[in-house]
């Protein structure tokens, strides 16, 4: 199977479950494949999956994070630390399989996963687990007045 339909195909199963909602692809003139659906924000997420580079970038999934600035660098670190040996198996990056990082331009963070071999389903699943986990693990707590701010999280 082509990798742009493997990711597509795991994508669309996301949407199938009601996780994804408003899912919509298509190929750009490059040959990437383009999604945007509705996830952890009212604005539509936008992921793009690079077929030559064999990367899925969130792109700009999180807006006004000035570089450099503290959150900047935790969110760095966090994300690098997504393949560390002591997280259990179903959270961790294997670092032969894929692994991830952070670009910041003009204060919006993008996040990429590159798949090292041709498992393509494991990188878009570890993709959207990992994106789950700055959302729901990372931006949680320490980081409530951007979630307010940024994304209309709830004051309480």
């Amino acid at each position: 199977m082509i990798p742009r339909e493997t990711v597509l195909g795991c994508l669309q199963t996301y949407a199938d479950r009601g996780i994804f909602r408003g899912f919509g692809a298509s190929v750009d003139r490059n040959g990437n494949l383009e999604c945007r659906f509705l996830w952890h924000a009212q604005e539509p997420h936008r992921l793009r999956f690079d077929q030559r580079r064999r990367a899925l970038v969130f792109v700009d999934l999180l807006p006004g994070v000035p570089y450099p600035s503290e959150m900047d660098r935790a969110l760095r670190a966090y994300v690098a630390g997504r393949s560390r040996e002591d997280l259990p198996e179903h959270r961790r990056l294997d670092p032969g399989k894929a692994n991830a990082g952070c670009r910041n331009r003009a204060g919006a963070v993008s996040i990429e996963v590159r798949c090292l071999d041709d498992d393509f389903e494991y990188a878009a699943t570890r993709a959207v687990k990992l994106v789950n986990e700055v959302f729901l693990d990372f931006l949680a707590g320490p980081w409530d007045a951007y979630m307010i701010e940024h994304f209309g999280a709830p004051e309480e």
